[in-house]
């Protein structure tokens, strides 16, 4: 062996047929593109004699051919692996072979070991750009590989719990996505979240009796999908997400909070500066009734229940709607029974807030709200789906290409 056989060993080279003659640093490139690199000159040669293609022994040495091999970098600057590689010509079939390495496909100058670790970067979410500087070639080299790697397909069989939610894509338009509720894998990624376009995916892909056994889909109170719900999945149960129906709650509970300060005259009193200043005690579910601390903006100690008791003795309207979301957080989130949730509905009374609607739409989709109450799944999976994909937009500055952007999300949900 030669005695730069330990260079190959720590770029994690593990054919010893390739021996290393020299290395050397050398500027290549023209332009923007000339570069400095770390060249290894190396040959690579081994015995063979019968001929792959006609089977008779009679191969003979045919010179060397070159190829400029991309390899991981061992040092700071991009390593070039000078591969001579052995050829040989047959005298039966006057073919020509040249020899084999697993260190690089035929016909390529990228070593195989440097896809995975592509690969690698791109599920932590790395722009392609920074990948291939890291890695010492080009970005569309990078692309490419990428694409090579990752094809988008749709599941096989539709599993039996689905979760269904939208995303911002490319452009500022709305994607559609779906989710397998039990093993969170992906099932589908459409470009857009049109009815149409859902309908015909479902339809196209999977038969009536994978549709069939589909038994729910939990959702946000998106009225346009349950239109198809039904249509698409004969015997499914829309499950809306609890979070959604609190989220839609709280909103209202500050909507009428906002009012409540706007008719108050008296910007300098405690309910004002309560209301003001300390508005996420209002969405607390157990606030403290024993423990005073410092309230910053009313500059007093006092407990939060206190606080709270303070602005809701003023303004009769945000007691009504705060005790309505509590009782409403209470059936659905702790005692997750119907009776409480058809009791709160159907005792509520109307006060012109904002609430009213919040208690209107739950009544119009009551049998998918009540589903939620009793059932185990939720959005959570898809919402956490959606977090990861916000990140992967910001740390590669946005995609342009609609198509690139599902194959990177297919790769970190994969």
């Amino acid at each position: 062996m030669s005695q730069y056989d330990p260079t190959l060993s720590v770029l994690g080279i593990p054919d010893h047929n390739i021996k290393v003659a020299f290395v050397r640093h050398e500027y290549r490139g023209n332009g923007v593109r000339r570069r400095q690199y770390h060249v290894i000159d190396a040959e690579l040669t081994y015995r063979l004699t019968r001929c792959p293609l006609c089977g008779f022994e009679a191969l003979h040495p045919n010179g060397f051919y070159t190829a400029h091999v991309r390899v991981l970098n061992g040092v700071e600057m991009p390593t070039v692996i000078d591969l001579h590689k052995q050829r040989w010509r047959c005298h039966n079939c006057y073919h020509t072979v040249s020899a084999k390495t697993p260190l690089v496909q035929p016909n390529h100058t990228i070593a195989a070991h440097m896809t995975e670790r592509i690969m690698k970067l791109a599920h932590e979410r790395l722009p392609v750009k920074t990948i291939a500087r890291i890695i010492g070639i080009s970005a569309s080299s990078v692309q490419r590989i990428i694409d090579q790697n990752l094809k988008l397909r749709p599941a096989r069989r539709l599993p039996t719990r689905l979760c269904f939610d939208e995303f911002r894509s490319t452009h500022g338009m709305m994607s559609f996505i779906c989710l397998d509720a039990d093993s969170h894998r992906l099932i589908a990624l459409l470009g857009d979240r049109f009815n149409r376009t859902i309908k015909n995916f479902f339809i196209a892909h999977y038969s009536l009796a994978d549709r069939t056994r589909v038994q729910t889909v939990t959702m946000d109170m998106n009225a346009a999908y349950q239109t198809i719900i039904h249509e698409v999945f004969p015997k499914a149960q829309v499950v809306i997400d609890r979070f959604h129906i609190i989220q839609l709650a709280a909103r209202a509970l500050d909507q009428v909070r906002v009012q409540a300060l706007k008719q108050l005259d008296d910007k300098h009193s405690r309910p004002y500066k309560i209301m003001k200043t300390n508005w996420r005690l209002f969405h607390q579910t157990a606030p403290d009734a024993k423990h005073k601390q410092f309230l910053f903006g009313l500059n007093e100690y006092v407990t939060q229940q206190e606080a709270i008791d303070i602005a809701l003795d003023t303004e009769p309207k945000l007691k009504q709607t705060y005790e309505t979301y509590l009782a409403l957080h209470d059936a659905l989130m702790v005692k997750k029974h119907p009776a409480e949730l058809a009791n709160l509905l159907a005792t509520y009374e109307p006060n012109g807030t904002a609430m009213d609607m919040t208690i209107a739409t739950l009544k119009r989709h009551k049998v998918a709200v009540f589903a939620a109450v009793t059932s185990p799944y939720s959005n959570g999976p898809i919402e956490g789906v959606n977090r990861l994909i916000k990140s992967l937009k910001r740390s590669c500055f946005g995609f342009k290409n609609q198509l690139n952007f599902f194959k990177r999300i297919y790769q970190i949900t994969a």
